[in-house]
């Protein structure tokens, strides 16, 4: 019976010992498993150079009107550039009532630009010249509508309706 007894004892204690041995190649595994997470993260983390953001986020800030004053000021670009082409510009801000856009920090400004072609040369030339600057320089506009009158061959004024993007006053850093 001691025999048995003695087997039994060196039996739970080895199975104590198997257990103890598990459970801390268990938590060995769990160890390796998070530092591999760790490790993928940092790589993701350095893939994604977190510093470009602030750069993108500058880049983002640049299409935006700052203020009423930086549109006037925008505005008035507008009227010297159409200088160079010949043409005569009048600008209007549409509604005060600037309707709030989808992007948080971002107002939608309507106005109204008019242009009208110097002593009697055609417009359409000079106003296609105006929309392409218009679209490829400066903040972010949506062209609403467009309206050009003539006769075919000679192009007498230009009307567009669209929107500039603002930044909103609470968005504005003090």
């Amino acid at each position: 019976m001691s025999l048995i007894a003695t087997l039994s004892v060196v039996g739970w204690m080895s199975l104590d010992k198997v257990l103890e041995i598990l459970e801390t190649q268990s938590q060995i595994e769990a160890t390796i498993r998070l530092q591999q997470q760790v490790s993928q993260l940092r790589s993701h983390y350095q893939e994604a150079n977190p510093d470009s953001l602030e750069h993108v986020f500058q880049a983002a800030d640049q299409l935006l009107i700052q203020n009423f004053t930086h549109l006037a000021q925008w505005a008035q670009g507008l009227h010297e550039q159409g200088k160079r082409w010949d043409l005569k510009t009048q600008y209007r801000i549409l509604n005060h009532d600037q309707s709030a856009s989808s992007i948080e920090g971002v107002m939608l400004v309507p106005l109204e630009i008019q242009a009208f072609p110097n002593g009697t040369n055609s417009g359409y030339r000079p106003y296609l010249e105006f929309l392409k600057n218009l679209t490829q320089t400066g903040p972010r506009v949506d062209i609403q509508d467009v309206t050009i009158l003539g006769n075919g061959q000679k192009a007498t004024h230009l009307k567009m309706r669209l929107v500039v993007w603002m930044k909103t006053i609470d968005s504005v850093k003090l």
